[in-house]
Parts: C-alpha cells; sequence; structure tokens
C-alpha cells in the first residue's frame, strides 16, 4: 500500500479543492486541507475522497466529523 506524508497528503488535498473551487487562493486550500486532516475520518482517505466526503457532508445538517483525541504525529 502507498503511504503518503502528510505534506503529500495535504497538497494533494488542496489540489482537490482547487479543482472543485477555482476561486478559492491556493494557500485558502491548504488550509482547508490541513483541517481535513485534524479529523478522524478524513484523515484515514485518500485526499480526493476526503475533499469528495466533506463536500457531500456540509450539504448535511449534523455532517460526520470526528476530532482526533491527539494530534497526528
Amino acid at each position: 500500500m502507498n503511504t503518503l506524508t502528510t505534506a503529500e497528503w495535504i497538497e494533494r488535498c488542496a489540489l482537490r479543492i482547487v479543482e472543485l473551487d477555482q476561486q478559492i487562493a491556493r494557500d485558502e486550500a491548504r488550509g482547508l486541507a490541513r483541517e481535513f486532516r485534524s479529523f478522524e475520518r478524513t484523515a484515514a482517505m485518500v485526499p480526493e475522497a476526503a475533499v469528495d466526503f466533506v463536500a457531500t457532508e456540509l450539504t448535511h445538517v449534523a455532517p460526520r466529523f470526528e476530532r482526533r483525541a491527539e494530534p497526528r504525529a
């Protein structure tokens, strides 16, 4: 299985965010990617799937996000 470093994960996630919304600044996309990385569910997904999951969840009244008990090393 291919393991991504945190930096690679964040960059791929940021690229997917930019693909979905061309109006967003790349720095803002990286910030959002870091935020997604702090959630248990999205951190376990490939970056592109994490972004798609968040986009779908934000359409729900109660998104399913779980913050990590401890920061990722």
